[in-house]
């Protein structure tokens, strides 16, 4: 079996690669920016490629042939998309066309996972809560036009040309070794830091009202290999826990790891006022597809990246590099805002 994971160096490529490491198959993967996941190389064959330029995708997949492709790769952050949106649309929707046309004309009986996103759906009415995947797509933020048209490039491309395309839309994921610009990691960063004495005990939150639905990054990826297998394609599925948290709660948890005594301080600037106040959707339609169950809870999660903090803000300030650890109790090395 020969498997092309785009984004292979992100945060979730990494995981989705630990996935595959006992497994008898060829791995290949995609990168932008250089890896610095160590012993990444050891488990896949890493492959340079702007997935925006067509012709190095179209040599890519022909070059590798692959049977499976998991399509990871994406500017994944719906704050930074307001500043930047063309290079949010060039990425995400631009580099998942180029990916589908060279699987069509080079691969065509491949299996490709498109990964998506939970904020396709943008603004639901609470009446209509939890989202399910016959929600119409109407995003709110440039990270979700973005996602939402490739999802639907990707539907187009199995109804014309019959590939087999599964979509994804996971919500809210989170896990040890994401970047502290998103929420869960930020949280944890702050407090770790306050832990050490390397931070005022101050920590700077925007509103913590907002609920959403997390899910361990590392049950996400369970998610995609049990989609490949098992999803059918020309059909989307929901990836998330089911349930809506709120921001105060993720604050309340992360607290109780921290042994100094810590003020919370609301900067305007971290509220932004075109979010949803509550976004969750429904996973029974991968719950029937695939028998996926989460096996991490949200607290486990959560001290799993107070710890990777720890790990690396020590190593920070010690010069030691923080070791790649594979296990239920630990974390992965920090990756950039790419899914």
């Amino acid at each position: 079996m020969r498997v092309l994971v785009t984004g292979a160096t992100g945060f979730v490529g990494q995981h989705l690669l630990r996935l595959f490491s006992a497994d008898r198959i060829e791995l290949f993967g995609t990168f932008l920016q250089p890896p610095d996941g160590a012993g990444l190389a050891e488990r896949i064959k890493l492959v340079a490629c702007d997935l925006r330029q067509a012709d190095e995708v179209r040599g890519l997949v022909r070059d590798i042939r692959p049977q499976q492709i998991y399509h990871l790769a994406a500017l994944s952050s719906v704050r930074d998309s307001f500043e930047d949106a063309k290079a949010v649309y060039d990425t995400n929707f631009l580099g998942s066309l180029n990916v589908l046309e060279a699987v069509r004309v080079t691969e065509p009986a491949a299996r490709v996972l498109l990964v998506g996103s939970g904020h396709c759906y943008g603004r639901v009415r609470p009446g209509r809560l939890p989202i399910v995947e016959s929600e119409p797509l109407c995003p709110d933020s440039p990270y979700g036009v973005s996602k939402a048209a490739a999802d639907m490039l990707g539907g187009q491309f199995f109804l014309k040309d019959h590939l087999q395309v599964i979509r994804a839309r996971p919500f809210n994921h989170t896990g040890p070794g994401q970047s502290s610009h998103f929420v869960c990691s930020d949280f944890a960063r702050q407090f770790a830091a306050i832990d050490l004495g390397l931070s005022p005990p101050v920590i700077r939150v925007g509103n913590t009202r907002m609920r959403r639905d997390f899910s361990d990054v590392r049950d996400v990826v369970r998610a995609y290999v049990l989609l490949m297998r098992r999803g059918i394609p020309g059909e989307s599925y929901n990836v998330g826990s089911g349930r809506a948290v709120a921001l105060g709660e993720i604050l309340a948890i992360l607290r109780t790891f921290c042994s100094r005594d810590v003020r919370v301080e609301v900067e305007q600037k971290r509220c932004r006022g075109e979010e949803p106040s509550v976004l969750f959707g429904s996973n029974r339609k991968l719950r029937r597809a695939t028998e996926w169950n989460p096996e991490y809870r949200l607290r486990e999660t959560l001290r799993h990246i107070y710890r990777y903090w720890e790990k690396t803000l020590r190593s920070q300030r010690t010069g030691q590099p923080n070791a790649l650890i594979g296990s239920r109790t630990s974390a992965t090395p920090a990756a950039r805002d790419r899914e």
